[in-house]
């Protein structure tokens, strides 16, 4: 549609003038202001598209950041034309000089040059903060340099856009602070360097939805002036069923900006507690999944990603023990620590208990992926004691010693990362599974492993002679 209708520049004479507005460069502008309502509704957190569609926010962000590359390059294409005609024609000084629609527009691109660029994913993860806090601010400019000119033929349509953006905040507004209103976080240190915040709440949840917390402490500096996204770790809980309210968990890992302030907290003041406000919940398992027609689950984590396995591990089992039926349940956990696959294993198991779950209806994989840390003993004073410990050498063979534990089937891989795409493979090949359930959480590259192998196994099932019947594959990128 941009290079296809031609001329591109209107053929003037002497005598016959069509304008001095080149084809392209008109063409390209309403195009590129055409994609601007999508932009806009694809970057928030409650819009109509999620309403409609049932299509999380956070899974319609690949399209968010596809407009908005398009947009700019429809930009630059509305934009260059007009200087290539004027330089042809020798007045590009004059009408810089002369014509304000010049100036609004160069002020206007440098912005969203500046919005495409920090958003490539490479630049964008290293200067995540810096690009959060100067977000916002880059993308009102464009915007106020077309509507702040009343003449402008855009304005009506800027305004539009704008509305839904607007409309978008309003509602996130209304539920966080008149439905949900303020609730009190509990900030506490983890001896395997995790930090815990548990917030009694009323609002409900699903296995794998995330919220957005917004800490009004003046101790978080600059970040209680924004909400980050956490995954909740636990499960909902009727209130009249165990008679207390319901509790949000996350686990979170201290790195930069908010969770190294939120580190430094639960060090200095150990359960210390903090008033937050939080909007949500959002994304999760779908409403129409329901967890008892599985009869196998692959959980796939790494790293804090497994505290989203918590809650999904427990709605498995209680969806199970409601219909009073068994599911094979198989869970793989990589980490670069001991303390982390100590705690992880001690989570597991207390789940196990309180579902009174036989040890060998699950088994568990734990992969330490850092040798370095296996010589060290977890911050708790307890060591990782593995049901079997399996450290491959250089020619592939291995030592295992094993211990008497209550998980049956755990297996700990010393030095490796768990093969991803062979564990997918084996649950479909087993003439046992018929419905089979895949969840995962951790690093990007973990996800598009799964994603990939997930897919090929999800083409497996339309051949023929396959017993499985359906390959549910659920990804959570907040960890």
């Amino acid at each position: 549609m941009t290079l296809g209708p031609r001329p591109y520049y209107w053929p003037n004479t002497e005598t016959v003038s069509y304008g001095g507005s080149p084809p392209i460069a008109t063409r390209s502008g309403w195009m590129a202001l055409a994609l601007l309502p999508f932009v806009l509704a694809l970057s928030a957190k409650a819009n109509l598209i999620s309403t409609l569609t049932g299509v999380p926010h956070e899974k319609l962000q690949v399209f968010h950041h596809w407009t908005s590359y398009a947009m700019f390059v429809l930009a630059l294409v509305h934009t260059f034309p007009f200087i290539v005609y004027h330089i042809d024609q020798g007045d590009m000084v004059d009408q810089w000089k002369t014509e304000v629609t010049y100036w609004t527009g160069v002020a206007a691109i440098i912005p969203q040059a500046y919005l495409t660029f920090m958003s490539f994913p490479a630049i964008r993860n290293r200067f995540y903060e810096f690009f959060k806090a100067t977000h916002f601010l880059a993308a009102l400019a464009p915007l106020t340099y077309h509507v702040m000119d009343p003449a402008h033929p855009t304005r009506d349509y800027f305004i539009s856009a704008g509305a839904i953006y607007i409309l978008s905040l309003w509602i996130s507004n209304i539920r966080t602070y008149f439905m949900h209103g303020r609730h009190t976080a509990t900030i506490e240190q983890l001896p395997c360097g995790l930090v815990r915040i548990r917030i009694p709440t009323i609002m409900t949840w699903r296995p794998g939805q995330h919220v957005f917390v917004r800490f009004l402490s003046i101790q978080q500096g600059i970040h209680c002036l924004s909400a980050h996204p956490f995954t909740i770790c636990s499960l909902y809980q009727d209130m009249e069923r165990t008679g207390k309210a319901p509790e949000i968990i996350f686990y979170v890992k201290p790195r930069r900006g908010l969770t190294a302030s939120l580190g430094n907290t639960a060090l200095e003041q150990p359960n210390s507690s903090e008033t937050v406000l939080l909007e949500g919940p959002y994304g999760g398992i779908s409403e129409s999944v329901d967890f008892a027609q599985f009869d196998t689950y692959v959980l796939i984590t790494g790293g804090t990603g497994g505290g989203f396995s918590l809650a999904i591990l427990e709605e498995a089992l209680r969806a199970h023990r409601q219909q009073q039926s068994t599911a094979t349940i198989q869970v793989h956990f990589a980490t670069r620590t001991a303390a982390l696959a100590d705690w992880y294993r001690e989570e597991i198991k207390a789940k196990l208990a309180a579902y009174n779950v036989q040890s060998d209806e699950i088994s568990l994989s734990i992969h330490v992926t850092s040798k370095d840390s296996l010589l060290s003993t977890p911050a708790s004073g307890s060591p990782l004691i593995p049901d079997s410990v399996e450290k491959r050498g250089p020619g592939g063979s291995s030592d295992s010693v094993s211990s008497q534990i209550d998980i049956a089937d755990t297996v700990v891989q010393l030095g490796n990362r768990p093969d991803i795409s062979g564990i997918i493979a084996a649950s479909t090949a087993s003439h046992t599974s018929r419905r089979i359930a895949i969840f995962t959480c951790g690093p990007g590259s973990m996800i598009r492993d799964v994603r990939n192998a997930a897919a090929h196994a999800q083409g497996q099932v339309l051949k023929k002679g396959s017993t499985v019947e359906e390959v549910y594959l659920h990804t959570e990128p907040f960890s």
